[in-house]
């Protein structure tokens, strides 16, 4: 393997945690936006993840 190569694995390394790890992260921060001054506050269902 040239060093070439290596890099390429390193950065589609990289990225391919980064997403994972931005995935996971949208599951567990439910995605709710918070409510306007007056309107009650909906629940949300989450982003991401695989469901409940």
């Amino acid at each position: 393997m040239n060093k070439t190569s290596l890099w390429m694995v390193v950065i589609v390394a990289t990225a391919w945690i980064g997403f994972l790890t931005g995935y996971a992260v949208s599951s567990h921060s439910g995605g709710a936006k918070p409510a306007a001054e007056g309107a009650p506050a909906a629940e949300s269902a989450g982003a991401g993840g695989y469901g409940k």
